[in-house]
């Protein structure tokens, strides 16, 4: 049969059993190795007579063996074997009994027993030597005792089999069975346990002896890979002293423990070590102990010592009972976990009042809980399988011993029913860590409910508060929670004072967490954002749909909205405002602002910023986009319209990309002094208050590109500016002045050329100061006056929002021509108010003397009169001639005059009251081609010889007429003569000695078809024909060609 090889006897080995079979074990090895010794005892007469076989047969049981000897004073068997041979249940290679006779008559002395083997039963609580109980369980009502006779036992072994894994059993000895015998005891349990609590290997080796009748058994005791109930033990060496009554009724075990490689879940020891006392009786069991684990780790931290001191009491079997004590723990050190956690949080709130509170909690937990202990009183009862679990008092205590955390008359059981009788009370605090009171209680349908108050948790001007919140859970796993949440401090950009904000969800395995499931008010006493101050406020958030506001199951969902929101506050020393018709905050779909309307400021310094949609997603990278927006400052004349873009924020900067607007001039009264430009592809930064934007602003119609367009303001400071550069704009048949801006209408037309230039504008408050310069190297125009060529110079505006120009601004220009064409011009004057234009001066080289324009004031910005007054000095009569190309005249003379030309209101044009008077000695006029007529008859012939020539003395010529119709010119000739070259006779020299006045008036539509007409006196041929002159239109004569056709050859 299968015996404890020696091998696992020969000494101490490690292993492991359970403490409440000890006592058991230990009886039942006593009964086995006193069998033979028993029977003996109990029918020495019989054996004494030589009678085994017929008291084995008696009592059923099957045996065989050999007789060695036989005599009065020792009988001596061999080969004994008990029971079924082929699995024998004792089995003695020799067994010797000594006889003698006493007071009683003949009784058993000593019993040697050699090479014995016992296989014994431990099952269902019940030990059984299997053939050989009917000699050990007699059914005596005696209590039983060990045998008063000697013992010698040798090399015998043991098997007990158990429904907790087999032991093997060694014993050598000898002495008085009740009184002095003394051996040694070797057991091994290689898996003894349970299912849930198991030792891959346990061995004891010990000394065993009986004082008194009790059997005493000393000796260590080792486990090996022990694993109750996920509780791990490497090893352990338990110095062992097990004591069994007389009676074998009760026993007790005195146990000195030291263990290495202790673990439990997550949780790890270095060593264990400690005492454990055990009294057991067949119907009580207590186990006192005093056990430390040094060096205990956890993810949550160290701690250098953890101890249990206490008492457990109940059944043998373990089906109810009662533990009490105390846990105490040493030198906390928190682990990593902690400090991590709480400085990622720290982190990822940065720039939120949670950072610093954060940040506080994180440095007073790693000074309250560094070198802390904590103690606990408590106290579990068990019954079949129902567990009560009562704490009285449970606290831990930072090294400077002030209390951080503190559980009350807290308790709770669990059995079939659930979780029942939950109750406590929790208090937190100290070292600079929120303080917090608790209280849980059960509540009906096994649930419970925790309510707990934070006090107000402060760093610097950053706190939050906790003034209620019940968390009540669920029979069946659920928890809702409802309660109120208070806060000041820092947010991204600003700050919020008072904030209050209700907390109603719940929590359930299926859906997880849910946030808001009904409308919820949030007030605050003020809110400061990007320089913005608003007063106390309030708003009320809603589901957006059928679910809660906030979801969180397998994925995060936001569903929000608001009503109309109207925000009021100021900004510097200045009113502001913030309205919405409707918010829609959604996660991971895009959040929605609707009618959204920001005020800054009031006045020149209000600040006005809208947005018909302002749409944005959080899934990701904060970014979105806006529509139908719109941006005004009031200290700058220009609205940004039509605005649409992309928009993202990211580590606290907004930026505004691909975005289009509008911008338009806004005059402070009339009509506005620039037409609309667009722009495409515009960017936006705004970071630490400040915005940075670009564009290139272009004409809308014509898509030409008109300046770039760089700003930057200050939002704490309320001030900053502009920087536009004009690359070059190109005036062309698509794009003319007036497309850029009304004020150009009716004042120039037909423009060729480039135009460049730079500006800044920069606003401060209400102040605000711009400049700039324009130039061109030459531009064609046509004016109200008449075409213009070559027009070239810097213009600089000292005040370029208002385009008033810095005082005598000079241009050049290479022709102007009024009617006669004048070159090499210059013009000096200045700007203001972009409509008033003064004229300092105009000068050009005029017909060998000089042309200039008296100074003037034109306002453009209403219909008006306006008198340009032309002086003219020193012309030249035979330049006139000349640059006229009236070939067949020829005149002297010097003439000085003005010439008004008058504008009325609707832009006609006529020259009123014009002179030129020839300066004293006069001059002459003649005809010197050859007559073209071919007969004026003999006086007109007579005639025209006669007066081809005269000198006068006195000539003015007077110009008066519409510029768009007739002009009259009186010639008016005084102090008349002959000239050289003319036919003299009788006639004339009588008519020299007259006095001559010549009076001639000239009808024609403007200066070059008087000289025309002057001309055609002598020469018919040069107007043309009349078919290829003129053309009727609208009942009127019109010129068909603008350029005068070439000059008629002379004919004879």
């Amino acid at each position: 049969m299968p015996m404890a090889d020696d091998e696992h006897i020969d000494g101490p080995q490690d292993g492991r059993k359970r403490k409440r079979w000890r006592g058991r074990i230990a009886a039942g090895l006593a009964l086995c190795l006193l069998v033979g010794g028993s029977a003996a005892w109990i029918d020495r007469e019989r054996i004494a007579t030589d009678a085994i076989d017929d008291y084995l047969a008696a009592r059923g049981i099957a045996a065989t063996y050999d007789i060695i000897s036989l005599s009065p004073r020792e009988q001596v068997i061999a080969n004994l074997v008990v029971g079924d041979p082929a699995k024998p249940d004792f089995t003695a290679q020799r067994l010797a009994v000594s006889l003698g006779v006493g007071w009683s008559g003949p009784e058993v002395r000593g019993v040697v027993i050699e090479g014995a083997r016992v296989h014994a039963r431990f099952r269902d609580g019940s030990f059984s030597l299997g053939s050989l109980d009917p000699l050990v369980f007699t059914g005596s009502d005696a209590p039983p005792s060990l045998p008063a006779i000697d013992m010698t036992i040798r090399d015998g072994r043991a098997l007990l089999e158990s429904d907790y894994g087999p032991v093997g059993i060694k014993l050598e000895g000898r002495g008085r069975l009740d009184d002095g015998f003394a051996g040694s005891l070797a057991a091994v349990a290689p898996g003894i346990g349970t299912q849930s609590c198991r030792a891959e290997k346990a061995t004891l080796f010990g000394k065993l002896v009986t004082k008194a009748g009790a059997p005493r058994l000393a000796g260590p005791m080792r486990l090996g890979g022990l694993d109750c109930g996920g509780a791990r033990l490497a090893r352990a060496d338990i110095g062992t002293v097990l004591s069994l009554s007389r009676d074998f009724s009760s026993a007790e075990g005195d146990l000195r423990i030291e263990g290495r490689g202790a673990a439990f879940a997550a949780a790890s020891g270095a060593s264990l070590s400690g005492t454990a006392d055990v009294s057991w009786t067949r119907d009580r069991l207590a186990v006192a102990h005093d056990i430390a684990v040094m060096d205990a780790a956890m993810p949550q931290g160290r701690l250098a010592r953890l101890s249990a001191e206490g008492a457990w009491r109940g059944a043998p079997g373990l089906t109810q009972g009662q533990w009490e004590g105390e846990l105490a723990g040493t030198g906390l050190q928190p682990g990593q976990q902690i400090d991590a956690a709480l400085a990622a949080a720290a982190e990822g709130t940065r720039g939120t009042m949670l950072s610093p509170l954060i940040a506080k909690a994180r440095t007073a937990t790693g000074r309250a809980l560094g070198g802390a202990r904590f103690g606990a009183k408590a106290m579990i009862r068990h019954k079949d399988d129902n567990i009560a679990f009562i704490l009285p008092q449970a606290a831990l205590t930072s090294r400077r011993g002030t209390p951080v955390l503190a559980i009350s008359q807290a308790s709770a059981g669990i059995g079939r029913e659930g979780l029942t009788g939950l109750k406590g009370n929790i208090l937190a605090g100290g070292e600079g860590l929120p303080n917090i009171n608790g209280r849980m209680e059960q509540q009906r349908g096994d649930g419970w409910a925790l309510r707990l108050v934070m006090a107000e948790y402060a760093h610097g001007a950053n706190r939050l508060a906790i003034p209620r919140l019940t968390l009540r859970a669920g029979a069946d796993g659920s928890l809702a929670f409802d309660g109120l949440l208070g806060a000041s401090g820092d947010l991204p950009g600003g700050t919020m004072r008072d904030l209050v904000v209700p907390i109603d969800g719940s929590w359930t395995p299926a859906r997880g967490l849910a946030l808001g499931t009904r409308c919820l008010p949030l007030r605050f006493a003020g809110l400061e954002l990007s320089g913005l101050s608003f007063a106390r406020q309030s708003l009320t958030l809603c589901p957006d749909g059928p679910g809660p506001m906030l979801a969180y199951g397998e994925t995060l969902t936001l569903a929000a909205r608001s009503g109309p929101i109207s925000l009021a506050g100021r900004m510097a020393d200045g009113p502001a405002t913030l309205a919405a018709s409707a918010v829609r905050l959604r996660y991971p779909q895009p959040f929605a602002l609707d009618g959204l309307d920001a005020r800054i400021g009031s006045g020149a310094n209000e600040m006005r910023l809208a947005a018909a949609s302002l749409t944005g997603s959080l899934d990701g990278e904060v970014q979105g986009r806006f529509d139908g927006a719109s941006a005004r400052l009031g200290a700058v004349p220009f609205d940004l319209d039509a605005m649409t873009g992309r928009w993202r924020f990211a580590d606290g900067t907004l930026q505004v990309e691909e975005a289009s607007f509008l911008l338009s001039d806004r005059p402070e009264t009339g009509e506005a002094r620039f037409n609309p430009l667009e722009a495409q592809g515009a960017s936006l930064t705004l970071a630490d208050n400040r915005i940075t934007a670009e564009a290139s602003l272009r004409q809308p119609r014509a898509g030409a590109r008109i300046a770039d367009v760089t700003i930057t303001h200050d939002l704490d400071r309320a001030q900053g500016g502009a920087r536009l550069k004009v690359p070059g704009i190109r005036f062309d048949r698509d794009l003319q002045p007036e497309d850029l801006s009304m004020l150009a209408k009716g004042v120039i037309a037909f423009a060729d050329g480039t135009l460049t230039g730079e500006g800044r504008i920069d606003w401060s408050g209400e102040s605000i100061t711009s400049s700039g310069s324009f130039a061109s190297d030459g531009l064609d125009f046509a004016a109200a006056f008449g075409p213009v060529r070559g027009l070239s110079g810097k213009v600089a505006f000292s005040d370029l929002v208002n385009l008033t120009t810095a005082p005598d601004q000079v241009l050049r220009i290479a022709a102007i021509n009024p009617g006669i064409e004048v070159l090499d011009g210059m013009v000096r004057f200045d700007v203001r108010e972009g409509t008033l234009l003064s004229l300092r001066d105009a000068h050009f080289p005029f017909m060998g003397g000089d042309l200039r324009m008296r100074p003037l004031v034109m306002d453009f910005s209403q219909p008006e009169e306006r008198r340009y007054v032309f002086e003219i000095t020193g012309l030249d009569a035979a330049t006139f001639v000349a640059q006229m190309e009236l070939t067949n005249l020829g005149a002297s003379g010097t003439f000085d005059g003005t010439v008004p030309v008058v504008f009325d209101a609707n832009g006609n044009g006529r020259i009123e009251g014009g002179v030129l008077i020839a300066r004293a000695p006069g001059g002459n006029v003649a005809y010197i081609g050859e007559l073209t007529y071919e007969d004026l008859g003999a006086m007109g012939n007579y005639a025209f010889q006669a007066l081809r020539s005269l000198d006068y003395r006195q000539m003015s010529v007077g110009l008066n007429g519409d510029l768009a119709g007739e002009i009259i010119t009186n010639f008016d000739f005084d102090g008349v003569r002959q000239g050289q070259g003319t036919s003299q006779n009788f006639i004339t020299r009588r008519l020299a000695k007259l006095p001559i006045r010549f009076k001639i008036n000239v009808r024609s539509e403007n200066f070059h078809e008087l000289a025309t007409m002057v001309r055609s006196f002598w020469d018919v041929n040069y107007l043309g024909s009349f078919e290829d002159r003129f053309r009727v239109e609208n009942g009127r004569l019109v010129p068909r060609n603008s350029v005068q056709p070439p000059e008629s050859e002379s004919q004879p």
